[in-house]
């Protein structure tokens, strides 16, 4: 990761201080400094801008110059004309905001704050009445402890889905850990993978502000889209030089413990003024929230530690010696700055595993937490918001105003208002009775684990999905999707020949077939959504109906008949799930120890493993049935990795070009600048190695009649 340099300052002649001022003067008004997110809205609406005066034949800026009230509105009517996915009213007074931003930085003036009340009734009374948008206000789940309980219990007991590498799972446990107790926004935690194009280019006038400084070096927008570089870029986000490990002398006797200091810094609103907040967290009995505990395994996994600390008995060995009053774990030098929750990338050797360098995106995290959220079987969508309203709501009942603003990291204390729980957490029939509160009951009926049921559906059914096939608008798409692939063969012979041609037809197919694509994936997301509505909106009356049925039982002893049992691929998973949800309460301080000891060590032998991932159609084939010579359709090092479940080695692809792509992306990465082993037993023996794709496929071809490669020349 990239530390930032101090740029260096050099008085400049007098004739630069000149020429520095006229151009100030020439652009006006300075203009604000904005966040990345909201530079890459404005881009986008700025587009949105560009397109509507190309359908007018205009200049967009000067009509946005001279824009007007009614110049705003045509705007507006436009766009929900021709975005039709835009249904609700308040995404349209979003976009006018966001078009009003663009407007003070391109023109270097507010807009008129008559006209914006005049756009805003326009929004409100005609748009909203012509195009029927939708007013209504989604529910904000808020997740309590409880809640939070169920998800990490899940994570750790019965959830049975695979990780790039078992590291993503601690990691993933520690992240919804750290956010529950800091209340943070997720963007602290992982960061958000932005175009730099559009960062660059979000306001009209921007290439005149800056034609100094880029004049010797014209890039196109294009060229500001490069992919994140670890080694450049600064991910701003939680690194190891923001947590401080520490031994505290117990002040009530006993064995000195340890406790650490997490300091965030990039929170929302640090390009203009730094604010970092630093929060202390200690062990705690119930090891599943114990955020002590998960980042010693992910340090002891990293190697982190400046000291001589190999173990976690070596660690818990430490003591505070007078007349010192605490010791501080140092970290090494060269990972103070390593991001701690990182990314899964593809390695050189074909497999995926956490990178050294790149922090988790956003976008994974968020990935990670909606699957857990519908395994676990919450009726509500879990995302890291869920988990920041339920920290805020957690602060507010002990801290004080001043406080809650500190933690939730907000200027104006009316903006909690926006996070705060829509059940009204006040027992109000009983400040009006005049009797004690059931907070107990309050807290049950007014959070996400209510409707929790874990025997909800995942995915739709397989009828569900065979309907889709019948679908009329994906049938058409097919249709001339199928008509335009073969006019794009009959012209060019194949489609990897038109792609490098860049023709006209091939590009009306990738339009076509990008729509196909989008088309079906929306249509299968419509079918999981509506099988898991419908079994929240029906499982109510059947469990009512189900339980009136049974006459052998009472009615007030209906016995619980779902008892799930967790399987393990993985032994070390399966010892961490039972020491983690281990009840200690009971054992003295020594026992306690022991056990503390022992999962920690646990997490850290899960996290130098990888689970397999194990294909959907599990094929039951035993090392004996295994075929002596591998298909074409087939991938020939998966086929021969002796480490992977039969599942996966014998895999047949729709075709061999399938099994050739597979081939090339999974396993031959980078080949020319390393060398690749052959898998096969006998090749293995002989320790052939192979370094270029042309002498691969010779070997194949020659030693083990494996020819794939001969419909068209392929690269690595």
């Amino acid at each position: 990761m990239a530390i930032q340099q101090n740029p260096s300052r050099i008085q400049h002649s007098a004739d630069y201080y000149r020429s520095k001022r006229k151009r100030l003067v020439k652009h006006g008004t300075v203009r604000k400094r904005h966040a990345d997110t909201t530079k890459v809205n404005m881009h986008g609406v700025k587009l949105k801008w560009t397109k509507h005066c190309k359908h007018l034949s205009t200049n967009p800026v000067n009509h946005l110059e001279d824009a007007s009230k009614e110049d705003i509105m045509t705007f507006l009517e436009w766009m929900l004309d021709s975005y039709r996915r835009i249904r609700k009213r308040s995404t349209v007074h979003a976009y006018k905001r966001i078009l009003f931003q663009v407007y003070r930085k391109s023109v270097g003036v507010d807009f008129q704050k008559e006209a914006n009340e005049e756009v805003n009734d326009y929004i409100n009374g005609y748009l909203t009445i012509r195009y029927k948008l939708d007013t209504s206000i989604n529910e904000k789940p808020v997740m309590n402890v409880d809640d939070v309980y169920l998800v990490q219990h899940h994570h750790w007991v019965h959830d049975t889905s695979v990780f790039p590498d078992e590291r993503q799972r601690i990691q993933l446990a520690f992240l919804i850990l750290l956010q529950a107790y800091t209340a943070t926004r997720p963007r602290v935690l992982a960061y958000k993978k932005l175009n730099k194009g559009a960062i660059h280019d979000h306001y009209f006038g921007i290439d005149d502000e800056y034609e100094d400084e880029f004049k010797d070096k014209k890039k196109d927008i294009n060229g500001y889209a490069n992919e994140w570089n670890p080694k450049e870029d600064d991910f701003k986000t939680i690194t190891y030089g923001d947590i401080k490990l520490i031994l505290l002398k117990n002040p009530e006797g006993g064995r000195d413990l340890p406790a650490m200091e997490v300091t965030l810094r990039h929170t929302k609103g640090w390009e203009k003024r730094e604010n970092p907040k630093t929060f202390i967290f200690y062990e705690v009995d119930d090891l599943l929230f114990d955020a002590v505990l998960h980042l010693l395994a992910l340090a002891f996994l990293d190697h982190a530690f400046e000291a001589n600390i190999q173990t976690v008995h070596d660690f818990y060995k430490v003591k505070v010696r007078p007349p010192r009053r605490s010791l501080e774990f140092d970290w090494r030098k060269d990972i103070r700055h390593k991001p701690i929750f990182r990314q899964a990338v593809l390695a050189d050797n074909g497999s995926v595993q956490t990178s050294d360098t790149e922090a988790l995106r956003y976008h994974t995290y968020l990935y990670y937490l909606q699957r857990l959220g519908f395994v676990t079987g919450f009726m509500q969508i879990l995302n890291p918001y869920c988990i920041r309203r339920g920290s805020g709501e957690g602060v507010e009942a002990v801290a004080t105003q001043a406080q809650l603003q500190q933690v939730m990291c907000h200027i104006n204390a009316a903006t909690y208002q926006a996070y705060i729980n829509q059940r009204v957490q006040c027992d109000t029939a009983a400040a009006f009775l005049g009797r004690p509160s059931n907070k107990a009951l309050l807290k049950a009926a007014g959070h996400m684990s209510r409707y929790v049921d874990p025997r909800a559906p995942t995915c739709a059914s397989h009828d569900e999905l065979e309907n889709i096939k019948t679908n009329p608008n994906l049938v058409k798409l097919i249709e001339l999707r199928d008509n335009l692939s073969r006019e794009v063969r009959r012209e060019s012979g194949s489609l990897k020949t038109a792609e490098a041609d860049q023709t006209k037809l091939h590009q009306m197919y990738k339009t076509v077939d990008n729509k196909v694509r989008s088309t079906r994936a929306y249509l299968r997301k419509m079918a999981n959504t509506s099988t898991r509505q419908d079994f929240f909106n029906t499982i109510s009356t059947a469990d009512i109906n189900s339980q009136l049925a049974e006459e052998a039982n009472p009615f007030t002893d209906v016995q619980d008949d779902w008892n799930p049992q967790p399987s393990y691929n993985l032994e070390e998973r399966r010892l961490l799930a039972k020491l983690i949800c281990s009840d200690t309460c009971h054992l003295d301080d020594e026992t306690k120890l022991k056990h503390r000891i022992y999962t920690t060590h646990a997490m850290i032998n899960l996290g130098i493993q990888r689970e397999s991932r194990l294909l959907r159609s599990e094929i039951k084939t035993t090392a004996a049935d295994l075929p002596q010579e591998c298909d074409t359709r087939q991938c020939f090092m998966c086929f021969w990795d002796e480490k992977s479940p039969l599942s996966q080695r014998l895999h047949k692809f729709c075709s061999p070009y399938r099994a050739r792509d597979h081939l090339i992306t999974r396993h031959l990465s980078g080949l020319g600048e390393r060398s690749v082993s052959c898998p096969e037993p006998r090749c293995r023996g002989q320790k052939v190695k192979l370094h270029d794709l042309q002498a691969l496929q010779s070997h194949l071809t020659r030693v083990h009649n494996y020819n794939i490669f001969n419909r068209y020349k392929v690269q690595v």
